[in-house]
């Protein structure tokens, strides 16, 4: 009586624990019992929500739990948050206009993991409105981001002309000449003081006088400084000549020719008793000049030649150009 008394107390304890072994609804967390491998449900509280639930098995199927929605019954649009301020939806991916680049991004690398990107047409810049500042522009193209680079202005570190004030990028540089030489640049002496272009002091010398090489174009001489007193570039004859003048070119001397002897240079013309010169620019395009010929010469065979220039005979007339490529 005690034995049977013992299993009419224990059966209930063993039914129960067979129930909750054969439980046919399953969890999210296990095999799902009855419905097999685990789901690839994404269930949603309201679409366009992030907030993710997982599926669970019933009656032998998976479903969402009561109070979410299959991802897929949603209409067209974006899962989860913004990835960054400033996205905006298009379709099913976010693009984000305005983005910042990460820092140190390397456009020209295409193993620089900081190139990489997941959202398909985002876009970042980085960089500011100062004008001796670079700056990146980038589209997300495929997984990595295609990059545009602005490059600073070359009048930031001397690459042009600067005129007072303007920005520059090396505190103490110095840009110009207080003295003209050949081959320089002919601009006043500049000094970069606290990020801007400010005059330079030039010592009270008297500059040493030199041998010009004149502009085809002379009227790009006009205004500007010089320290060749009373040199002359141009044509008289031909109301193209200028002369350095109390220390600034100015037009001038002019004779009455009714014929003028020259021939074309670039987009200009030499006279016959000069040699059409050509040379690589301050913005690396070609620069043309007009460079005197000694009395008596009037061919290559005659000229004295660096080692980084070469002459040819065009058209009866000698031409100097540098060795090399310009850019």
């Amino acid at each position: 009586m005690r034995s049977l008394a013992l299993l009419l107390v224990l059966a209930p304890l063993v039914l129960s624990g067979c129930a909750d072994s054969h439980n046919r609804f399953g969890d999210a967390g296990g095999d799902g019992g009855l419905c097999g491998p685990p789901s690839s449900l994404f269930c949603v509280s309201a679409c366009g929500s992030d907030a993710g639930y997982p599926a669970v098995c019933t009656g032998g199927s998976w479903a969402c739990p009561p109070g979410t929605r299959d991802i897929t019954t949603c209409p067209p649009g974006c899962v989860g948050a913004p990835p960054m301020p400033g996205c905006v939806c298009r379709g099913t991916s976010w693009s984000c206009e305005g983005g910042v680049c990460p820092a140190g991004l390397n456009p020209w690398d295409p193993s620089d993991p900081l190139r990489r990107c997941t959202v398909e047409g985002a876009t970042c810049s980085s960089g500011t409105g100062d004008a001796c500042g670079g700056g990146l522009f980038c589209t997300c193209h495929s997984g990595l981001y295609d990059c545009a680079v602005a490059e600073p202005d070359p009048v930031c570190w001397c690459g042009r002309q600067p005129s007072e004030g303007d920005r520059c990028n090396e505190e103490g540089a110095s840009c110009g000449e207080c003295c003209p030489t050949p081959g320089g640049t002919g601009w006043p002496a500049m000094q970069c003081v606290e990020g801007h272009w400010t005059s330079a002091p030039c010592p009270a010398i008297e500059c040493p006088v030199f041998e010009i090489e004149c502009p085809v174009d002379t009227s790009t001489l006009l205004g500007r400084s010089c320290g060749a007193e009373g040199v002359t570039c141009g044509d008289s004859c031909c109301s193209s000549a200028v002369s350095c003048t109390g220390g600034t070119w100015v037009r001038g001397p002019e004779a009455d020719c009714a014929l003028c002897s020259e021939y074309a240079c670039g987009e200009g013309h030499c006279r016959w008793d000069q040699a059409c010169g050509s040379r690589c620019g301050p913005d690396d395009g070609i620069q043309f000049y007009c460079a005197p010929l000694n009395e008596g010469c009037s061919d290559c065979s005659c000229l004295i030649l660096d080692a980084s220039q070469r002459c040819e005979m065009i058209d009866g007339h000698p031409h100097i150009s540098e060795l090399g490529f310009c850019g």
